[in-house]
């Protein structure tokens, strides 16, 4: 089975169960704390060995989550671990952040300057965006000098790429005709 198939299947999972449950806040805060520790090279390591027996997995696991997660959450950190797809962890965490953006209505939106942007600037984009897609704006940022200037917006499947290095591309095209 393939690595998108796994992930979609285990997110949508555990998001219909916190759905039907009216616990879509809790999970979404335990995926973050998760995450954050996943994001701890030792405890990757720990996770995706090979080496390590499931019992001894699940064991960390259970003394490093018992107390922070919802008992639903940890039930499915075990599951996965007792079916060996923990490696694809981190994926279903982000299949899960997905639905339960589509699910709130809001959507992610990805923005390339040259420089960073202030938080009125900022703002200024999200409001836009708010206002032209009549939806809640996730605004992830980054910047990349080689446009040199102007801004690639990216949302959903769409882009829009008002860079000055993608208009330069365009004029030189333009002229080797």
């Amino acid at each position: 089975m393939n690595e998108s198939k796994i992930t979609t299947r285990y997110a949508k999972a555990i998001f219909q169960l916190a759905q039907e449950n009216n616990l879509l806040g809790r999970i979404k805060e335990d995926f973050d704390l998760i995450k954050q520790i996943l994001d701890l090279d030792e405890f990757e390591d720990l996770i995706k060995s090979p080496i390590i027996p499931v019992s001894q997995k699940q064991a960390a696991i259970t003394d490093v989550f018992k107390a922070k997660v919802h008992e639903y959450t940890l039930d499915f950190l075990l599951l996965v671990t007792e079916n060996k797809r923990e490696a694809y962890l981190k994926l279903m965490i982000m299949d899960f952040y997905q639905l339960y953006k589509k699910a709130l209505g809001i959507t992610e939106v990805h923005l390339t300057t040259a420089i960073d942007l202030d938080k009125k600037q900022k703002q200024q984009f999200i409001d836009i965006l708010k206002k032209a897609l009549n939806t809640q704006i996730d605004l992830n940022q980054k910047t990349d000098p080689q446009i040199i200037g102007g801004f690639i917006l990216r949302v959903e499947d769409k882009l829009l790429d008002m860079s000055v290095a993608s208009q330069l591309k365009q004029i030189k095209k333009e002229l080797t005709k």
